[in-house]
């Protein structure tokens, strides 16, 4: 249910993201106090100190991002950027690989929200120059950084997941890296093919997607 609450909430317009994540929480707690009693009083505390301090440490990445991207504006970095990439005179696919690259970088070592503040901020006029759709370029910016999550030293996903088997990162990079393989391919033919990733928004929303 917490998927539906999530997504079928946000998309038929209950609510916003903000208030979706706040009543998917509510409604995972009332399941483990009151329907499986998996979590009493004792526990709750552990289960809402962990929470704080998750959610701070998420926080203190989001801010130090907001203000690096800050001084990158401020000392007109993707101004300077801008005029490389059209000095190369790249075109949509090689941005889109040159777009892919660097997130997939980054992406290994820090979360995906701080990589969107700092590298989205910095690549989103460079790509605007070449000609990329601002849809093209999300969807190679989001699918590049979902590798970040299973993929060490950062791979938040991997980490948690190894830490709930029981099985060491080593182990489990083996099948990992065959999951890896056909997400690279899916994101080449997203790169090459922007009307992949644009066909449904132009469908649905035709008045909004040029």
């Amino acid at each position: 249910m917490t998927p539906i609450i999530i997504v079928g909430g946000i998309v038929g317009g209950f609510f916003t993201p903000t208030e979706a994540s706040v009543i998917a929480a509510l409604y995972a707690l009332f399941l483990g106090v009151v329907v499986y009693r998996t979590i009493g009083l004792r526990l709750l505390t552990e289960v809402l100190y962990d929470t704080g301090r998750f959610a701070s440490i998420a926080l203190f990445c989001i801010g130090t991002a907001s203000a690096f991207g800050w001084l990158l504006a401020y000392f007109k970095v993707p101004a300077a950027l801008v005029l490389y990439v059209q000095a190369m005179e790249l075109g949509v696919t090689e941005m889109g690989f040159a777009v892919a690259i660097a997130f997939l970088i980054i992406g290994c070592f820090i979360d995906a929200i701080p990589a969107i503040i700092i590298l989205g901020t910095v690549l989103w006029p460079v790509t605007q120059a070449v000609g990329m759709h601002p849809i093209h370029f999300a969807m190679i910016g989001v699918i590049s950084l979902a590798f970040g999550l299973v993929t060490p030293p950062y791979g938040l996903c991997l980490l948690i997941s190894c830490s709930v088997a029981g099985i060491s990162v080593k182990r489990a990079l083996r099948d990992v890296a065959i999951i890896l393989a056909p997400m690279l391919a899916i994101l080449a033919l997203i790169i090459i093919f922007p009307s992949i990733s644009l066909w449904l928004p132009r469908m649905l929303m035709p008045q909004f997607v040029d």
